[in-house]
């Protein structure tokens, strides 16, 4: 990190670190709360026009917790390879199924440890505060960090220096906060991610620009030694949720434009160019947008077909095989034994109806899981690992 690369004010924000003579960090003030409107207007105009959009087709959405689900893992496997896992949807979704790693990349662990975070997250800022505090930040870096190796302690700020890019500290692209100095940095953090706006304020400082802020300025902070990028992803969907918007998942696009998004993170975290990150942030969000809804219209798509084959079998209409599309679209990849524990059916009962399903050509039973009869809506998958 050069000074002559910093801005002035950037410049004045630096500190020694200890232990790295002739090293310096940046200890950021707090996040600023707001940007000059006129700056970067047109592009958050459009993303809350698409924001508006997308809740009005959740409403209309017959299956929306359905479509969230199979979503939110969509997101932790893009999220999770931008930081370079290898893990794909089908083999989250295997791993789901089985309980198993048998064949599948080493890091579905970790990829499996991003839903559960989102998971309880967005249950937590919707059963028990809307808050996004520091205590909530640690808990989901420590069910991301559950199982898998971690040279810190998972769950809890780190305690020694770290910086971004580059071989050594010298030669780092950016240097974060000292360890003494990330508890105040995260404090100003809180402040500002529990200060959710009234109705009439919300205009002023409207929730894409909020987040965009708050994911840089957590990024600038770098709290942990490793988890940074997916913990920083992750507070974005529970901004959403805390303020009643259904989830937007943007890890699609960073991933697509993941030069830009670095270049446009350094550019804050080296010269406080808040704007031009905002109007990247903001064309995130409604590309995202526009995404996720074209998604869930594809999912309900499939699902309408799926019934409409099933009714021509005139089975019974207390027959399992009838519950069965609605799981499936939001549990792609399926075991008899998930379906017995989860729908409250016999086993016999459950893989009949998966071998009914698999002979009109809804699920197909891949042939590289020997050990574990699972069965996979091909179609779901393919929707979902089609390049936005």
């Amino acid at each position: 990190m050069k000074k002559a690369d910093l801005s002035i004010n950037r410049q004045k924000q630096l500190v020694p670190v200890e232990g790295y003579s002739g090293a310096f960090a940046i200890v950021p003030p707090p996040p600023p709360r707001s940007i000059p409107s006129k700056t970067v207007s047109v592009e958050v105009i459009k993303a809350h026009e698409a924001l508006g959009e997308l809740k009005t087709s959740v409403k209309d959405l017959p299956n929306p917790d359905l479509v969230t689900r199979t979503l939110d893992r969509r997101e932790a496997v893009r999220s999770s390879q931008i930081e370079g896992t290898h893990s794909d949807m089908d083999q989250l979704l295997t791993y789901e199924a089985t309980g198993s790693e048998d064949g599948l990349p080493a890091d579905v662990v970790v990829t499996m440890n991003y839903v559960k975070a989102l998971e309880y997250g967005l249950a937590y800022v919707r059963n028990n505060s809307p808050v996004i505090s520091c205590k909530l930040i640690k808990d989901l870096h420590g069910h991301l960090m559950s199982g898998v190796d971690y040279r810190g302690a998972a769950g809890e700020f780190r305690e020694k220096q770290n910086w971004i890019g580059g071989g050594n500290i010298y030669q780092a692209r950016f240097v974060p906060p000292p360890a003494a100095s990330v508890g105040k940095c995260m404090a100003d953090l809180e402040v500002f991610l529990g200060d959710i706006p009234g109705e009439a304020d919300m205009y002023e400082v409207p929730i894409v620009v909020r987040m965009a802020i708050a994911h840089a300025q957590f990024e600038t902070i770098h709290p942990f030694l490793d988890g940074n990028g997916r913990v920083g992803r992750l507070i974005l969907p529970l901004m959403m949720a805390a303020e009643g918007y259904p989830p937007v998942y943007i890890a699609g696009y960073l991933k697509n434009n993941q030069r830009e998004y670095y270049d446009a993170l350094s550019g804050v975290q080296l010269r406080e160019l808040w704007p031009e990150w905002i109007r990247f942030f903001a064309t995130a969000v409604k590309e995202s947008v526009a995404e996720s809804v074209n998604t869930a219209i594809g999912l309900n798509s499939i699902l309408g077909q799926w019934e409409e084959k099933i009714s021509r079998l005139r089975l019974r209409s207390d027959s399992v095989i009838h519950k069965l599309p609605k799981y499936l679209v939001g549990t792609p990849v399926v075991s008899a034994r998930q379906i017995e524990q989860s729908l409250g059916v016999s086993f016999p009962s459950a893989n009949n109806a998966l071998a009914k399903l698999a002979e009109i050509g809804i699920l197909v039973n891949p042939k590289d899981q020997p050990r574990y009869r699972i069965f996979v809506a091909r179609e779901i998958i393919d929707l979902l690992n089609k390049r936005p």
